[in-house]
């Protein structure tokens, strides 16, 4: 007979039944985790479809009317819409940046009137010339032209309201304000936006399925199944483990 108080063991090489077995119970715990984080990963990837955001639908339906340069035939603000949208993700990267905001200056500009468009122009060199400033100053002269900025931004916002309908204090407002150049493409023909369409597929795509679109305990189901359940399964394995083991060593007489 095996004696029973023999400690000695190891996880690929187990000396007796107990380190077999208590390998055994190590090693399904492991592939129940694995298949449970793992699976499930394949399982998303294997169900998944590309599925395009409202603005991409919107943005494809309107941008071959704008390579023809007719904006009168063009809604505008859905267009100035889609490209701030992906504008804001804080994901997206600075190349990516570079462009919509060439885009969006590129639209803006054409939208308003001449006039209209040189308030602009000095509007956007005085928040330039602010900002630089702005990087330099300390203490009361850094809060007076924080205050400036805020002006100024505010009177463009309300320049350009009537013709994009974003009211300042808006996201979409900010996002726009922020994207204006003083230098830009000055048509939509120009090369430089031949890779918009791409770019705005690239943000405004994402995998979806019904492990993504199914609402449990008001979190999307692969949210609540990765976030929540694989760390409450967790600690349920190395509770199983505990009493299993335990077990084992009652059953076999082991003496710790």
């Amino acid at each position: 007979m095996e004696p029973s108080d023999n400690y000695n063991f190891s996880i690929f090489s187990p000396r007796n039944l107990h380190g077999r077995k208590n390998r055994n119970v190590i090693f399904t715990m492991l592939l129940i985790w694995a298949v449970a984080v793992f699976g499930f990963q394949g399982l998303l990837r294997l169900i998944e479809k590309p599925t395009p955001e409202k603005a991409l639908i919107t943005f494809e339906s309107i941008w071959p009317s704008v390579l023809t340069g007719d904006l009168n035939t063009v809604d505008y603000n859905s267009l100035c819409n889609s490209l701030i949208l992906v504008k804001g993700k804080n994901i997206v990267k600075p190349e990516d940046q570079a462009l919509l905001s060439d885009a969006i200056s590129c639209l803006a500009f054409k939208i308003v009137p001449d006039t209209i468009k040189a308030l602009m122009l000095h509007g956007i060199a005085d928040i330039k010339s602010l900002m630089t400033n702005l990087a330099k100053s300390k203490d009361q002269e850094y809060l007076a032209i924080k205050t400036k900025v805020a002006a100024k931004n505010k009177a463009l916002t309300d320049i350009i309201e009537p013709y994009f309908g974003l009211k300042h204090g808006s996201l979409g407002a900010t996002i726009l304000i922020g994207s204006l150049q003083e230098k830009y493409p000055e048509s939509f023909s120009d090369m430089s936006f031949s890779r918009l369409p791409e770019t705005m597929k690239l943000y405004l795509t994402h995998n979806q399925s019904v492990l993504t679109d199914t609402k449990f305990l008001g979190f999307p189901f692969h949210y609540f199944y990765t976030a929540v359940f694989l760390l409450i399964l967790f600690v349920v394995l190395c509770i199983v483990y505990n009493i299993l083991i335990e077990w084992r060593l009652q059953k076999e007489g082991v003496v710790e």
